[in-house]
Order: structure tokens, then C-alpha cells, then sequence
């Protein structure tokens, strides 16, 4: 029992003088680790560089131009957050660049007061490499062309779209090679499906680019379908009949002298329709010199905020009276 007691003891003592040396070696080493932040360093950062407002028909490649080194000076406590941080510079193609030939320049200088502005004062810019970036770019086409809707769209029962969907943009620019994109004639949207749709539609929607444009940029990636959804129901007239062309001296009776006409309108708009509205007419030019004892009546006018409308009778007979 007491040999067990002292072995236990033994091993207790031991676990605590390794536990107060581990304690003075981290404190050792945080020491250490002070002392070199304190230290004053110098450093390269690197910026990379991002494109803003490139002309649509110039393409500008990626290559080592696209990144700035900027020599820095700072105590080893301001720069260690650096170390673990990606910089960028945007270069504003319309404002900040100049052309010549087939490239573009800018001079790094221009970006100095932006550089200090992510660095923060506590780091010191003692040069920035290189002086200025070249950007050589490849003339691309420009083309606009109309978005086609690939969509798939049901209505809830009673319910319809008011005038039509439409798109937003309803077209839009392609960029790339120019035997590419002269061969380009519209752009088609990304399948879309909505089922039993009962309020108006206002939705988002890729634009679709096949394999074979995979060198074609788009000035837009995605564009909006929007249309009125509303409530529909159905109504009648008796629309008078009207005979147009007719000779002066001829005298024709005919019937019927009215035709029932059905049409489909938007509940909101309903109230607003009136048998005046429509117009029935049959032209005596298309039975004239025929064997012919009746009219095809074409309904020849309707309101506006009737999305469809139809008669209920295709034949308008008639004599010719003596």
C-alpha cells in the first residue's frame, strides 16, 4: 500500500515539472515572437488588378501585366494581417488609361492614394513596381440582337395574361469574334416553367449560350419576364351585321341582321365593354360576280382590353331584291 502511494506521488510530481516547463517554453517562444513583430521590415504586396469599364469591342487577355508589387516598410505587427488579406486595384478604363496602337497604358502612379487607402497610414510605400502596366487588347464585333423566351407558362383557372409577356431587355449585345458573332441572330433564354399562375409575373431569367459560343460575351447574363396576370371571365353581344361595298343602286335584304359575338376580357375591364365596340362587317366585293347566296362575316373590330373575341355564326345569307 505505501509503495503504491509513493509511486503515485512520484508520477505526480513528474507530470507537474513538465507541465511548468511546457508553461516557460510558450511563454519563451510568445517572447520571442514579440520581440520580431517589433522589428521594423521591409515587404513586397502584391495588387491585383481589375478591369472597370472596358470598351464593349475590345477584349483585353489576363497575363503578368495584371499584377502590381508594392514595396512596403512597416513594423512586423502591421504586416502580418497583410500576409493573409488579397489586394486589388480597379483601373477605370474610361478615365484612367491611355490608347496607343493596339494597347492600353497605365501609370501605377495613379493608384497610389488608393493603395495607401488599403494599406492604412501605419505602412509605409516606398516604390511600386512596375512604373506603368500595358494591356494589349483584340478589336471584337459588337452586335445587338433580340432575346427569344423559351418559357413554359400555365394560368389558375379563371385567371390569364392581360396584354402579353415581355421581356426586359428585349434585346442584347453579343461580344466576340467577328465571323462569330455575324452569325449570331438572337439570344434564347434559359427554360423557364410556371404552372397554375394567379398573379402577375415578375421573374428573373438566364440567358442561354451553346457550346459553340463559348468565346461570345453577353452584355447582360440574365433578364426579366414581366406580365399582368389577372382575372378573366366571358361575355356577349348582339353586334349589328354591316354591308360594305355595296353599289349605290343595288338593293340586297339579308339575314341575320345581328350576330352574337362572345369575347374573353379581364374582370377590371369588364364594365368598360359595349356592343358599339365591336364591328361585324361582310363585303360585297368577295360575292359579287360569284354564285353565291351568302356573306362570310369577319369581325372586323375589337375593343382593346378584349384579349379575344369570336362569333357565333360564320354565314350571313341574303337575296338580292328587284
Amino acid at each position: 500500500m505505501v509503495s503504491r502511494i509513493k509511486k503515485k506521488f512520484l508520477k505526480s510530481l513528474k507530470s507537474k515539472k513538465l507541465n511548468v516547463f511546457g508553461f516557460f517554453l510558450l511563454l519563451s517562444f510568445l517572447f520571442l515572437v514579440v520581440a520580431k513583430l517589433s522589428k521594423t521590415y521591409t515587404e513586397t504586396i502584391p495588387f491585383y488588378v481589375e478591369f472597370k469599364n472596358v470598351p464593349d469591342q475590345h477584349s483585353i487577355g489576363i497575363h503578368h501585366d495584371s499584377i502590381i508589387k508594392v514595396n512596403v516598410t512597416a513594423y512586423g505587427f502591421n504586416l502580418i494581417s497583410h500576409n493573409f488579406y488579397k489586394h486589388s486595384i480597379s483601373i477605370d478604363f474610361k478615365k484612367e488609361v491611355q490608347k496607343r496602337d493596339s494597347s492600353y497604358y497605365w501609370g501605377t502612379n495613379k493608384g497610389i492614394s488608393r493603395i495607401n487607402s488599403q494599406l492604412g497610414s501605419a505602412i509605409e510605400v516606398i516604390s511600386v513596381e512596375p512604373d506603368s502596366l500595358v494591356f494589349p487588347y483584340e478589336i471584337m464585333a459588337v452586335k445587338t440582337v433580340p432575346i427569344k423566351l423559351d418559357a413554359e407558362i400555365t394560368y389558375a383557372s379563371g385567371y390569364d395574361i392581360v396584354n402579353r409577356i415581355i421581356l426586359q431587355p428585349d434585346s442584347i449585345k453579343v461580344i466576340g469574334p467577328k465571323n462569330v458573332v455575324a452569325n449570331i441572330r438572337s439570344i434564347t433564354t434559359d427554360k423557364i416553367k410556371l404552372e397554375k399562375i394567379d398573379r402577375s409575373i415578375n421573374e428573373p431569367v438566364d440567358l442561354l449560350l451553346s457550346d459553340t459560343l463559348a468565346n461570345v460575351k453577353l452584355s447582360k447574363d440574365t433578364v426579366k419576364i414581366i406580365g399582368k396576370v389577372e382575372k378573366f371571365t366571358e361575355g356577349t353581344f348582339e353586334v349589328p351585321v354591316t354591308i360594305v361595298n355595296l353599289p349605290p343602286k343595288l338593293n340586297i335584304n339579308y339575314f341575320p341582321k345581328t350576330i352574337l359575338v362572345s369575347y374573353y376580357v379581364s374582370l377590371e375591364n369588364y364594365k368598360k365593354i359595349k356592343a358599339l365596340d365591336f364591328k361585324v362587317h361582310c363585303d360585297y366585293n368577295d360575292v359579287k360576280d360569284r354564285d353565291k347566296s351568302f356573306f362570310s362575316p369577319q369581325l372586323v373590330s375589337i375593343p382593346k382590353e378584349v384579349k379575344s373575341a369570336k362569333m357565333k355564326q360564320n354565314k350571313v345569307e341574303f337575296i338580292i331584291m328587284q
